[in-house]
C-alpha cells in the first residue's frame, strides 16, 4: 500500500535511504516533510525498515549530537541511531523550504553492504544524492510535486 499526500501530511513518518557512499541515514518527517518516491511507493517497506533498524544493534559507535540533549525521546532517537552507526535528520520546520537538518551522526557509519540482503536489496535504490558526511542540510524532493 502506498502513503497518499494526506499520510504525509499527518503522519510523523520514519524513513532510510543511502547517500552516495552507501551510508545508512534516518529522517523523520514531522507530518511536514517531504518525502522521496521510494518512500511513498510501499509503507510495509518503509515499516519492514524501521523495525529493522530500530532493532538493529549490530554496530556501536560514538554519537554525536547536534542538538540538546534534553532527555526527550526525540534527543534519545538521535542518539541511538548514531551509536548503531545512522546519520539520523529531521525535517527543518523552521523553514518552508522541503528541508531536513542533520541532527546527529556517528563516528564510523554503517554502509549497505554491512546489512542482510534482503535490507540491502530494499535499500539499493534509496539513494539520495548527496554526501551526508560533508551535508548538514539537504532539500527532499516530493513525491507528489
Amino acid at each position: 500500500m502506498r502513503y497518499t499526500i494526506i499520510d504525509l501530511q499527518c503522519e510523523d513518518i520514519l524513513w532510510f535511504g543511502l547517500d552516495i557512499n552507501g551510508n545508512v541515514l534516518a529522517f523523520t518527517s514531522g507530518g511536514s516533510g517531504n518525502v522521496p518516491e521510494f518512500v511513498c511507493r510501499s509503507k510495509e517497506e518503509t515499516e519492514l525498515l524501521s523495525d529493522f533498524f530500530n532493532k538493529y544493534d549490530a554496530f556501536s559507535t560514538e554519537a554525536h549530537l547536534l542538538i540538546e540533549d534534553d532527555g526527550s525521546p526525540f534527543s534519545s532517537d538521535a542518539r541511538s541511531f548514531a551509536q548503531h552507526g545512522i546519520t539520523y535528520f529531521d525535517v527543518d520546520i523552521d523553514n518552508d523550504s522541503p528541508s531536513y537538518v542533520k541532527v546527529s551522526f556517528p563516528d564510523k557509519t554503517i554502509v549497505c553492504s554491512d546489512l542482510p540482503d534482503n535490507i540491502q536489496k530494499i535499500l539499493s535504490d534509496h539513494i539520495i544524492d548527496f554526501d551526508a558526511l560533508c551535508t548538514d542540510k539537504i532539500d527532499v524532493p516530493h513525491a507528489y510535486a
